[in-house]
């Protein structure tokens, strides 16, 4: 992960409040990052194909959308960016089927305050890949 590189995040959630904390807690910890907050599959069809995306942060709980269905678009066009699940409601099934099928990370919303170091370790993981 450059320092001086401005990263770009997908942020997928339906609560702003969330959103919003997320986003904070990232720019506290001084990552350097612009971020787009999407919470139907449309737009985050649209973010993943209109701009370059560096790592996704997806709640699992949304009307007409979950985690699942979040990392099945990221899949579809572009497999190889790093997904992170930030929620409080995913059950053990959910977890598992969603490593299976590329997710990098997961964090219980309760441990927010650990986002940070989350996004970087999955960021250094994804960068030893290439």
């Amino acid at each position: 992960m450059d320092n001086g590189a401005v990263l770009s995040v997908v942020v997928v959630e339906d609560s702003q409040f969330f959103a919003d904390l997320a986003i904070r807690i990232l720019r506290r910890s001084g990552l350097n990052f612009k971020s787009r907050i999407v919470s139907s599959r449309p737009a985050l069809q649209k973010a993943l194909k209109e701009d370059r995306c560096d790592i996704i942060l997806s709640d699992n709980a949304m009307p007409g959308l979950n985690a699942l269905g979040a990392l099945e678009i990221k899949n579809n066009i572009c497999s190889k960016i790093p997904f992170v699940i930030v929620s409080e409601d995913v059950s053990q099934n959910e977890l598992e089927e969603a490593f299976e099928k590329g997710c990098d990370s997961y964090l219980p919303k309760e441990r927010i305050t650990d986002l940070p170091e989350v996004v970087r370790q999955v960021l250094r993981a994804s960068e030893s890949k290439t």
